[in-house]
């Protein structure tokens, strides 16, 4: 992941996460929202990760799926999203006796940023909860207390920030005309993108969400230029507040654990599209790189791929 930073710095991110223990209703104003977001942030954990890099024209370097130990008997999540979570395919069993030791991820994930050789594009869809674990599993500290305060972690922490969401109200017809209130799929949908993988995953969700980041702003580049979404979050009133860190710095977020890296591996290929998953068993399940925390993968298949360092 590390050398393809150097060459595809836009990071395309999404989670999963065990629900909201505290649900905010629909029309509620941002200060309750989050405060809700801080609340259920800070007292659970996060599930999965997915990292999907590309470039400015929209070519991918590959898709991470982190998996991140959980276990239903100690950590709190609620019940319905656990639910809806396995019904999509997650494997509760395996995160708890296979998962990636929080800690140890977000020492070698923050310690990526910190290496980073240049500027990085984040990028999410409806992203406040994305970029919060992000936060919390880096920085090992709770969320800030307010959103302003929340922004100016942001700003330090993340080169610049693309929530998708709130690209989508600039797109002419249907997205447009829902004021941007449209889910990932169905603007995948609208904009003629297909999904590869299983839905509500992190991995897929995140290649997903790289797609349509890639043919939403051509889309709308003869509406708005970048500055009128770049470090706007969906759900957050004000831009993020941007103060420069030097490329190469430790960003504030980031607390520097020495030269921790994690010990998974990645399925890598000579083109960049997704190759399966790879389980103990062998059988590839669908197109997302999956990540172990102590067991290694074997090779695959000639012409499938080779087992790479991350």
């Amino acid at each position: 992941m590390e050398d393809s930073l150097r060459h595809y710095p836009i990071v395309s991110i999404d989670s999963e996460f065990p629900g909201c223990l505290r649900p905010t209703p629909r029309h509620a104003g941002e200060e309750v929202r989050f405060a809700d977001m801080k609340f259920n942030v800070d007292s659970t954990d996060l599930i999965q990760l997915g990292v999907t890099l590309s470039d400015e024209k929209g070519t991918v370097a590959g898709i991470w799926q982190f998996n991140l130990e959980f276990d239903l008997d100690r950590d709190l999540h609620a019940k319905e999203s656990i639910l809806f979570l396995k019904s999509h395919g997650v494997d509760f069993e395996k995160l708890r006796s296979h998962g990636i030791e929080r800690i140890r991820f977000g020492a070698a994930f923050g310690g990526l940023i910190r290496r980073r050789s240049r500027p990085l594009t984040w990028v999410t869809f409806h992203g406040l909860y994305d970029l919060a674990y992000v936060v919390k599993v880096v920085g090992r500290r709770p969320i800030p207390d307010t959103a302003a305060e929340f922004g100016n972690v942001m700003g330090k922490g993340f080169d610049a920030v693309v929530d998708v969401k709130y690209v989508a109200r600039y797109l002419e017809g249907g997205a447009a005309v829902a004021g941007g209130e449209v889910g990932l799929q169905r603007l995948a949908d609208e904009l003629g993108v297909k999904r590869r993988g299983e839905a509500h995953t992190a991995g897929s969700d995140s290649l997903l969400t790289a797609l349509v980041y890639s043919k939403l702003k051509k889309k709308v580049k003869h509406v708005v230029g970048l500055d009128s979404y770049v470090d706007f979050v969906y759900g957050i009133s004000g831009r993020i507040s941007r103060q420069s860190v030097a490329v190469g710095t430790t960003p504030p977020m980031v607390i520097p654990f020495g030269n921790c890296r994690l010990p998974v591996y990645r399925i890598a290929v000579p083109v960049p599209v997704p190759v399966p998953v790879v389980y103990r068993s062998c059988r590839p399940q669908f197109p997302i790189h999956y990540q172990h925390r102590r067991n290694v993968p074997p090779r695959l298949s000639a012409g499938m791929g080779y087992l790479a360092a991350v």
